[in-house]
């Protein structure tokens, strides 16, 4: 029987997502089973692991988990999308990195803490030194954003050093970075979906309380038709940091200049997606993966 399997994590994950997916693979005969990653533990006894790889074809990564992924990639069963890949993506700032090195328009950002290797530092603060160093790079108000994060989740405008001080202050030795403000329609962003390398749709989302455009944060999404421009830079984005399913967000610009803010590499909203678009992503989804895997 063929046969793959899916790592969740989020309810929305181990729920609405892994029902869409399974009833796509289902018409074509391909028996699709859920791991809960909060749940499972992976055990290696008698020198083998509990998850038997070889009862499957491929792994549908929703979260990354590098014990999972490289079970499967040691025996060569592909993973959509790949932990190096995800990871890749996942970190913010070496996302600017790669992009960076490949010409890609960006906005100028500054990388902040990182992990420090695991010490923590109970009474760490910021230097003075470091503070003033973004103050000379970046003029207020800037942008602060965790370096993993998703949704909008933690993430400010600073309008003045009494802010920056009090946020560096808080945020400890959280990973963050610092990224110059754009503002050309705050609250207003472009995503366009890439699927095995090829855009599939583009919405512009809307948040009228805010910058942050998220339909996760009280934004709104809506028919959007992305420049030519746009399209082959998110499927350059994507090849470049190797994902086969992602969102590429850009700033919606005044002047229609193709700036990325940023990449996702496990993007939700697919029932909202349908509704505005007439495409589902994860039957495009799966069926890039059937392709892959099969070659039928």
């Amino acid at each position: 029987m063929k046969k793959g399997i899916l790592i969740g994590f989020t309810k929305w994950q181990t729920e609405s997502a892994y029902k869409i997916y399974a009833n796509y693979f289902e018409k074509q005969n391909i028996q699709l089973d859920l791991l809960k990653i909060d749940e499972y533990v992976l055990c290696i006894e008698n020198d083998k692991p509990n998850i038997n790889v070889k009862d499957y074809d491929f792994c549908v990564m929703l979260v990354k988990d590098q014990y999972i992924s490289t079970l499967f990639e040691k025996q060569k069963k592909p993973c959509f999308n790949g932990y190096y890949e995800m990871t890749s993506s996942d970190d913010k700032f070496l996302t600017y990195v790669k992009l960076a090195e490949n010409g890609i328009p960006l906005p100028k950002t500054l990388s902040g803490n990182t992990d420090f290797d695991g010490l923590k530092l109970p009474d760490y603060k910021r230097s003075e030194n470091f503070r003033n160093n973004v103050e000379k790079i970046l003029n207020y108000p800037f942008v602060a954003k965790p370096t993993y994060g998703y949704g909008g989740k933690g993430v400010e405008i600073v309008n003045n050093r009494k802010e920056f001080d009090e946020l560096l202050d808080n945020i400890g030795q959280a990973a963050y970075l610092y990224q110059e403000f754009i503002p050309d329609n705050p609250g207003s962003d472009i995503r366009v979906m890439v699927v095995g390398g090829k855009v599939i749709f583009s919405i512009m989302r809307n948040n009228p309380n805010s910058f942050i455009s998220n339909v996760s944060s009280g934004g709104n999404a809506v028919q959007y038709q992305a420049s030519k421009e746009q399209k082959q830079l998110a499927e350059k984005v994507a090849k470049i940091l190797g994902l086969t399913h992602c969102a590429v967000d850009f700033f919606n610009t005044v002047d229609g200049r193709p700036l990325i803010c940023e990449v996702n590499a496990n993007a939700g909203g697919i029932e909202i997606n349908e509704k505005l678009t007439g495409i589902n992503q994860a039957e495009k989804f799966v069926e890039y993966i059937i392709k892959k895997v099969y070659k039928d």
